[in-house]
């Protein structure tokens, strides 16, 4: 439910500073960590280079992403290039912050990771014929060398993370004493009844049904009760302990609604990314806590990691390009 795309991992699972640059051995200025051979250059971000075929790939991607398909969708007030555009930066910046914490820490790709690499391609092809994997990588908007770049993103990307992460680093401290104190300040313990929609039609139907549901709870049933009955969550059937979370987590409706309820407060209907919700915030369990001491520690330790990355974007000089000045709805053909 997370409204930053972080567009490289959703589209992954669908398929499956200039001074540090200057200095890496073997790379031109402006080259990222890892990187394709197009040199058409679309925008530079904190002195790297963002590539055409890169660019491309992340428009098209993110274009499918918020119309879901619907040409409909781009004639809606709002819903137009300078929306596709912001997502896009989104990503970027959150990927080019971790090129550039690779370079700081002078993380790169080892001969093992490339060789993981390799086998995951050659195992793509090994499914389908010659054809079908031409037409799989244009459907997805790549080449297979930009498949191979964006495999090597992702493996970079958990290298730079557990890096940081790691306790020898020394980046992040993240003893039981300090998560502990983390979770009860920081965090909140929210459940929710979800009604998903997939068009406008549906949507029409579900908003019904949570006007209905809410009409409920508001006479007085259970909301448990009802959660169990309604709620498209699958990740709470049966689970009467919600979520417990930390801002940066989940969709910004559903999150900002959590955390400004009070404790025991229900929501009225809010809309996210997925749908409607009727959100109903916790009280935090201290045996809860201690028996999910580790869960809550990665949601920590990755919510610091997004920190870093964030802090580091701060620092980013952005270029943008004649190309991306140009860059329309239709482009990219």
């Amino acid at each position: 439910m997370k409204k930053t795309l972080k567009l490289l991992s959703l589209t992954l699972a669908l398929i499956m500073s200039v001074s540090v640059l200057a200095g890496c051995f073997g790379r031109k200025k402006g080259e990222p960590p890892v990187s394709t051979s197009d040199k058409r250059v679309v925008m530079t971000l904190g002195g790297y280079n963002v590539t055409y075929d890169f660019y491309r790939y992340l428009f098209h991607n993110t274009k499918d992403f918020l119309s879901n398909g619907d040409e409909n969708y781009w004639n809606q007030e709002g819903n137009d290039i300078e929306k596709v555009k912001e997502y896009i930066i989104d990503s970027l910046n959150d990927t080019y912050a971790m090129f550039a914490l690779a370079d700081k820490y002078d993380i790169k790709l080892t001969d093992s990771e490339k060789s993981y690499i390799d086998s995951i391609i050659e195992q793509s092809k090994g499914t389908m014929s010659d054809e079908d994997f031409e037409k799989s990588l244009n459907e997805s908007y790549m080449t297979e060398e930009l498949y191979r770049f964006i495999l090597e993103i992702q493996q970079l990307e958990l290298l730079v993370y557990d890096y940081i992460i790691s306790e020898d680093s020394g980046i992040i401290f993240a003893d039981d004493k300090t998560v502990k104190n983390a979770v009860n300040n920081d965090f909140v313990r929210a459940t929710h009844i979800l009604f998903i929609f997939a068009d406008e039609k549906e949507s029409t139907e579900k908003m019904a049904l949570a006007e209905q549901v809410l009409q409920r709870l508001k006479n007085g049933e259970d909301f448990e009760t009802l959660k169990e009955e309604f709620s498209e969550d699958t990740g709470l059937k049966g689970n009467a302990h919600g979520y417990y979370f930390i801002r940066g987590a989940y969709d910004n409706a559903f999150e900002d609604t959590a955390f400004n309820l009070k404790v025991g407060e229900m929501s009225e209907i809010i809309t996210s990314d997925i749908g409607y919700h009727i959100v109903k915030r916790l009280p935090l369990e201290e045996d809860y806590i201690d028996d999910n001491l580790e869960d809550l520690r990665s949601q920590y330790l990755t919510s610091k990691y997004y920190e870093i990355i964030e802090e580091t974007q701060k620092n980013f000089k952005t270029e943008y390009k004649d190309e991306y000045k140009d860059i329309k709805l239709d482009s990219f053909k």
